[in-house]
């Protein structure tokens, strides 16, 4: 067995049967990624937040529920599947007994069951709110896709804003429009000390 076009709750997705492992090229992403939107969407999630996780699952599965890390098929202690939970043991020792690791649905069902449960997600300084809130946030795409790196993923390497860089490519893909800019925190513009002092050189000229 290997790469196929499976089917599942919301239509269609790409991904391995549970003893293969490959990467996803765009094409099969973008179906992938349609059926999350559909899934999440379903959820309450906000086009920002799901942005926000593909462009982390592109970084780390190529958004495919069957990819196991460097595609060593079966080494339960690197990660697997969308977001290469790590050991992989922790993802497929939680399915009921068996049930496919494999799926797409299955995999959607842990990462809801993580925002029910506060598991997985520990708020930083930076992005100081829960995985709950995360979800429901209409920040800009990148800015949640580095929160999700941050306070989710947690790799050894945290400086990836390619991550952003995804999501903001998700965010047009599934929604038509130019994804909106990161608002620059550290920089504090007073709008209206900015209009008072200009109003009042204007009555100067």
């Amino acid at each position: 067995m290997s790469l196929e076009l499976r089917q599942g709750t919301y239509g269609n997705y790409w991904g391995n049967t549970f003893d293969s492992s490959n990467s996803l090229n765009m094409e099969q992403m973008q179906i992938n990624a349609v059926y999350l939107y559909t899934a999440l969407t379903e959820k309450g999630w906000t086009l920002n937040a799901i942005a926000g996780i593909l462009g982390n699952m592109q970084a780390e599965s190529s958004i495919n529920p069957g990819r196991w890390q460097s595609d060593d098929v079966g080494d339960l202690n690197a990660g697997y599947s969308l977001v290469q939970w790590t050991p992989a043991s922790k993802y497929i020792d939680w399915l009921p007994s068996g049930e496919d690791a494999s799926k797409m649905d299955n995999a959607i069902s842990r990462i809801l069951w993580e925002v029910e449960n506060n598991q997985q997600w520990i708020a930083t300084s930076e992005y100081n709110y829960s995985f709950e809130e995360f979800t429901k946030s209409t920040d800009a795409p990148y800015n949640l896709a580095l929160a999700f790196l941050a306070n989710y993923e947690r790799p050894a390497d945290p400086n990836q804003p390619i991550r952003g860089e995804y999501a903001n490519s998700w965010y047009e893909y599934l929604g038509g429009i130019v994804p909106p800019e990161p608002v620059q925190k550290k920089k504090n513009f007073n709008f209206i000390f900015y209009k008072k002092a200009r109003q009042k050189r204007n009555k100067i000229l």
